[in-house]
């Protein structure tokens, strides 16, 4: 949804807050939208996609439950919406697709999304500069885990509402210029990813109509790889991000991917519960991921 670039003005943010929550979904269906081909949904899915992504930075594609180990099928669902600008991560194949399943050996071992760990609340590209921000990302499902894998979701503006209501210095802290620094990523003393510091919160402009914008928030959980500056109001929004993410917010949406569907999100915060995978050829859990420079528009 976009947002004004004088929010800092209470009436012009009430304003906003109100439209904002303003029939916003409650459950996970309100965000699923039933999609014959994935590969190649119609006018009419494409339009519910987006506006979906439009109210609620979020929405779920469910399609036929079948299990096609094709990346095309991600790549041509986001180019179909509007996704066109690929982000690329240290573990990203060269279509810029990422195979998520556990994996034992090679560089992708070292991170925590390509094992059955729980992965933390956080935003994706945390550690990226400001010319390389992701602001959406494709979760597409082949197989799911048999026990666990769930995500759990936030949108970024209604993080943005709850942290402001709450006290309005803690958006002050957060869009401080070093609020946030991901430390230099090393493996072996080679320097893979330079350090990265950055606000933690942003109004972003850019290709938007004169005087608005959108949110962009980058926030990890990780008690390691990442330091937050030393400054109470940054203490104090995220020991109240930490207590609502856990607490249950009622915000927070919940969804296990099933075979040949999948999760669109603007940048939105999420998690993944630990998972079990069965113990037999082929049935490990497959996802592929996709990240972007752009984010969905609504229409």
């Amino acid at each position: 949804m976009i947002i004004p670039t004088n929010i800092g003005d209470n009436d012009v943010y009430l304003h906003w807050r109100d439209k904002k929550l303003e029939d916003y979904p409650r459950k996970i269906e309100d965000l699923t939208v039933k999609v014959d081909n994935p590969g190649q949904p119609d006018k009419h899915q494409m339009a519910s996609l987006k506006n979906r992504c439009r109210k609620a930075n979020i929405a779920i594609y469910e399609a036929p439950e079948e299990i096609i180990e094709d990346k095309d099928i991600p790549l041509k669902m986001g180019s179909s919406i509007g996704l066109k600008n690929i982000e690329r991560s240290l573990t990203t194949e060269e279509n810029g697709v990422s195979e998520l399943s556990v994996t034992s050996t090679g560089v992708k071992s070292n991170y925590i999304p390509y094992s059955n760990k729980p992965l933390g609340w956080h935003t994706d590209g945390c550690y990226n500069d400001e010319s390389h921000l992701i602001n959406g990302f494709i979760l597409h499902c082949v197989r799911p885990a048999e026990i666990g894998g769930e995500n759990r979701l936030l949108d970024p503006d209604i993080a943005y509402i709850l942290l402001r209501d709450e006290d309005p210095e803690f958006i002050d802290g957060l869009m401080l210029p070093d609020a946030l620094t991901i430390p230099k990523n090393t493996i072996n003393g080679r320097v893979l990813r330079k350090q990265q510091f950055g606000p933690a919160l942003t109004i972003q402009t850019k290709n938007f109509r004169p005087n608005s914008g959108t949110i962009h928030l980058r926030y990890t959980g990780r008690k390691t790889f990442a330091t937050w500056k030393n400054d109470a109001r940054i203490k104090g929004a995220l020991d109240f991000l930490k207590k609502t993410l856990q607490n249950g917010c009622p915000y927070i949406f919940c969804v296990k991917l099933k075979s040949g569907s999948g999760l669109i999100g603007n940048n939105i915060l999420h998690n993944r519960t630990k998972f079990k995978d069965l113990d037999r050829e082929n049935s490990q859990r497959l996802v592929y991921r996709i990240y972007y420079r752009d984010r969905v528009m609504g229409e």
